[in-house]
């Protein structure tokens, strides 16, 4: 079983923002990505590619939209 934490405890380690990154633009949690998307092995198939991006409110939008960023 794993360990039962209470709503005061969940709650303190939520609020701390050590290690965290905020955005000086809107003042979110910067967050980490890993994208996977496809590139082309020779000329019969495919493998996966992977990207990490940051994410924050400011480019999420795009981000989901497909579009570069």
């Amino acid at each position: 079983m794993g360990k039962v934490k209470s709503f005061a405890a969940k709650l303190a380690h939520d609020t701390v923002t050590e290690g965290k990154v905020i955005c000086p633009v809107c003042n979110t949690e910067v967050k980490k990505v890993k994208i996977i998307g496809n590139k082309k092995k020779g000329a019969a198939g495919w493998s996966p590619r992977y990207e990490m991006k940051t994410i924050c409110k400011c480019n999420e939008a795009d981000f989901w939209a497909g579009k570069a960023i």
